[in-house]
């Protein structure tokens, strides 16, 4: 999907609730993003035995039901982001360069696994206590 298509995407998610006249508060948007992440997730609950390699991580799963979750948390996202002012591209940018400056890929090569993943993360956070302290 391209970013025109997106865009065209979300201009029509937000028409169709302005349509209806639907203009929720954030914290009532940010309620509703986690409660569909919940039913996204409630597709892979008990998986946790299942061999992460397997040919598809979705083999199994009813992927209808699965995209309308999906779906779901876009549109909040989407609604939240315009209720709110929030220019989606411009904070997804914003994070991807503070994840390349908390995980960059240098010290990834070759080490890509749970154990040194949450080493890093630990200290970033450490390391971001230390500023916020001085």
């Amino acid at each position: 999907m391209n970013t025109t298509h997106l865009k065209q995407i979300m201009t029509k998610i937000i028409g169709f609730n302005h349509l209806r006249g639907w203009h929720p508060l954030p914290q009532d948007i940010a309620k509703s993003i986690v409660i569909e992440a919940a039913e996204l997730l409630e597709h892979f609950q008990w998986d946790g035995g299942k061999n992460p390699v397997d040919k598809s991580k979705l083999d199994g799963k009813n992927i209808t039901e699965i995209k309308f979750e999906v779906a779901d948390v876009f549109w909040y996202l989407t609604i939240f982001c315009h209720e709110t002012g929030i220019d989606i591209v411009d904070a997804l940018e914003q994070k991807y360069k503070h994840n390349e400056e908390k995980y960059p890929e240098k010290m990834f090569a070759g080490k890509n696994n749970d154990e040194f993943y949450y080493a890093q993360k630990k200290k970033y956070r450490q390391k971001q206590t230390t500023i916020i302290d001085k």
